[in-house]
């Protein structure tokens, strides 16, 4: 596969689309039912670059999950479609000419899908789940996913914007190598050998503390919180790099002892972090400084005001639909996530709608006792207060 269909050499039925393109002459059409990951998938790229480049998607039933029930479950999500083979010549006009794509996703058996099939061909409107896009429709958008559905102004927002890994720093955390030896749930631990608001590694060295707060991503929450866990940096993280070193021996550089965590140079810089995977929605928080990042808890930076500005877009039902479109698995990577695009108009965002966001986030968290900022439950006053207990 990987000699003879590099392109498609990431799965089987990759690599038969390819062929069965191959066999096809002059202008031959070739139609085919096939997983549906080729639309998305990263590691499809360079096969849908060959596709939209050589061939022309003429028609589609995007069919998703439990479209056949002999087969059922939602593992096997498959699309049916035919591709047109389109000679030197003719590609750039082929290419603007579009294509029929009906999206069947939604049906839960193979009876309903057949239905919605029924009624998108007769009514014809994206309502119904019919569409109409060109292969350079599918262009526009960074690693051309067959992305049919999109509305004009969604697919201008690509071409206008700025991707967001060109406006703020995005970074992958630190490895640890042995989560169970380095880190621990902060109250754990000693809290006089625990440090909370460091501002740099320099501080955090001079110190002399032990353990450092360290964001690893965490459960579904927007604006703040998350903050459960603690880390061993003792002595700049030396044992940890050396653990790095010995269980990596091929990642020390040359002419060093030491493996140097990732995205070092911004660890205890504030950020807009969000956790790696999810089941759902992606949810973008704002940290303060004093934490370390993690490998699950990417991280964004910049300067405060930017910051606040792309989260208020990151939590935006704008950002959910891209993120769709750019991150069609459980997994929200920074590559990933560094193509959301933005407009200059980021910059009028008022940052004092953050500031109550985060704010109200912040005293939801603190409510809680797993909170290091933990006080009183919200609740006790008012329990005093129906007793008679408190005026």
């Amino acid at each position: 596969m990987k000699d003879e269909y590099p392109d498609s050499k990431s799965d089987l039925f990759a690599g038969f689309i390819e062929r069965c393109t191959n066999l096809a002459g002059p202008q031959g059409t070739v139609a085919m039912i096939t997983m549906q990951s080729w639309m998305f998938l990263s590691s499809y790229e360079k096969l849908r670059a060959s596709l939209l480049s050589k061939q022309r998607i003429t028609t589609m039933l995007h069919l998703g999950a439990r479209a056949f029930d002999s087969i059922g479950g939602e593992v096997v999500s498959s699309t049916a479609f035919t591709l047109v083979n389109v000679s030197p010549e003719a590609r750039s006009t082929a290419r603007k000419r579009a294509g029929a794509f009906i999206r069947l996703v939604d049906g839960a058996s193979e009876a309903e899908k057949k239905n919605a099939l029924s009624t998108a061909l007769e009514v014809r409107a994206k309502e119904a789940g019919f569409h109409v896009a060109s292969d350079v429709d599918f262009t526009a958008i960074p690693g051309s996913p067959i992305v049919y559905w999109l509305s004009e102004k969604m697919r201008a927002a690509f071409r206008v914007g700025k991707p967001l890994g060109e406006i703020v720093e995005l970074l992958v955390g630190l490895r640890t190598g042995d989560n169970g030896r380095f880190i621990r749930q902060w109250w754990e631990v000693s809290q006089d050998r625990t440090m909370f608001n460091c501002e740099s590694l320099q501080c955090a060295e001079t110190s002399g503390r032990r353990w450092f707060p360290y964001n690893k991503g965490g459960a579904f929450r927007r604006w703040y919180g998350n903050h459960e866990h603690v880390i061993n940096w003792e002595q700049d993280g030396r044992e940890i790099e050396e653990g790095l070193a010995e269980r990596y021996p091929y990642m020390v550089p040359q002419g060093k002892t030491l493996v140097r965590g990732q995205g070092r140079g911004r660890y205890f810089s504030p950020s807009v972090s969000w956790s790696d995977i999810s089941s759902g929605e992606a949810a973008f928080r704002r940290y303060p400084h004093g934490f370390i990042h993690d490998s699950t808890g990417h991280s964004g930076f910049g300067d405060q005001t930017t910051l606040d500005q792309i989260t208020l877009l990151l939590n935006s039902k704008f950002v959910m639909e891209v993120m769709k479109v750019v991150a069609p698995t459980l997994h929200f990577h920074v590559g990933y996530v560094g193509l959301v695009p933005v407009a200059a108009g980021v910059r009028e965002l008022p940052t004092v709608t953050i500031d109550m966001l985060v704010a109200t986030a912040r005293e939801d968290w603190n409510a809680t006792e797993t909170s290091w900022n933990f006080v009183q439950n919200p609740l006790v006053p008012l329990m005093l207060m129906a007793s008679g207990d408190l005026d």
